[in-house]
């Protein structure tokens, strides 16, 4: 499913990053029932770089077998070291839809996660989109655009390219559906953007009823991560925001202080 700025309850929209302590477990240690040996066992899973020095426990209930035990480690690992993002916002209706786990993407203007907005005109012939919002093109990359389908879904990324100015873009393939540019329901959403910027994906955990037509969506974010830990792949960071990531500050390449002539007790 698809969640942009045009589904999302105004003011709802909150981010909490959930940033690693010294006490956080780098490693899952895993008890088992092993079929071999008929008793309890334990295996420790910990990823790439990881010393293990902090385990959390798991009772994995009902695994028997030593090989799976491992692999459910990882995993667990890697949604500790790469799920460290928890989204929260509210919908109407339509956010009784998806289930718990279930993947959504998410077009939001706060992180810059995708630039979104409505499609006002189609003309499939050339197929070309006039958008409501302009676009921002970055250079040298491919660009890519997800639509938004009647019943929530997600269509796409279609490969696009730059139009007669930045309200228009054209696709490289046409979409599997025809985008709705009319008046009597809501028209098609998009996101846009470039390599993985064009939406954040996110994982559901928790969905609360906020009166008869509004709800709650509590999501988490999603990584490659963690379904290549168990294959032993270190997978690269994924990039989703648009926010520009250059440093600008100044380099401090020195620092000197002196105590104050009347107190020693200040520094200048």
């Amino acid at each position: 499913l698809f969640r942009s700025m045009r589904n999302i309850v105004r003011g709802s929209f909150s981010l909490e990053f959930v940033t690693p302590t010294p006490d956080t477990a780098d490693a899952i240690e895993v008890s088992y029932f092993d079929s071999d040996v008929w008793r309890p066992r334990r295996v420790t899973a910990k990823l790439a770089g990881s010393t293990a020095a902090k385990a959390a426990k798991v009772d994995l209930f009902g695994c028997v077998d030593r090989a799976q035990a491992y692999r459910e480690g990882l995993y667990m690992a890697g949604s500790n070291r790469y799920r460290r993002t928890m989204i929260k916002f509210q919908t109407e209706m339509e956010g009784f839809i998806p289930s718990y786990g279930d993947l959504i993407a998410i077009s939001h203007d706060l992180p810059q996660w995708g630039q979104g907005g409505e499609i006002v005109a189609w003309d499939g012939g050339t197929l070309t989109a006039t958008l409501s919002e302009p676009l921002t093109w970055k250079p040298m990359e491919t660009h890519y655009i997800g639509l938004r389908k009647r019943n929530g879904s997600l269509s796409g990324p279609y490969t696009v390219t730059a139009g007669v100015d930045d309200y228009h873009v054209v696709f490289a393939s046409a979409p599997d559906f025809t985008p709705y540019t009319g008046q009597e329901e809501e028209r098609t959403h998009y996101t846009f953007g470039w390599s993985e910027t064009w939406r954040q994906l996110a994982r559901v955990v928790a969905i609360r009823p906020r009166g008869p037509f509004r709800c709650e969506i509590e999501a988490i974010n999603e990584d490659p991560g963690v379904h290549a830990a168990d294959t032993g792949a270190v997978t690269p960071a994924v990039v989703s925001s648009q926010l520009p990531t250059q440093n600008t500050a100044p380099v401090v390449t020195g620092l000197i202080a002196k105590p104050m002539p009347d107190d020693v007790n200040k520094m200048i």
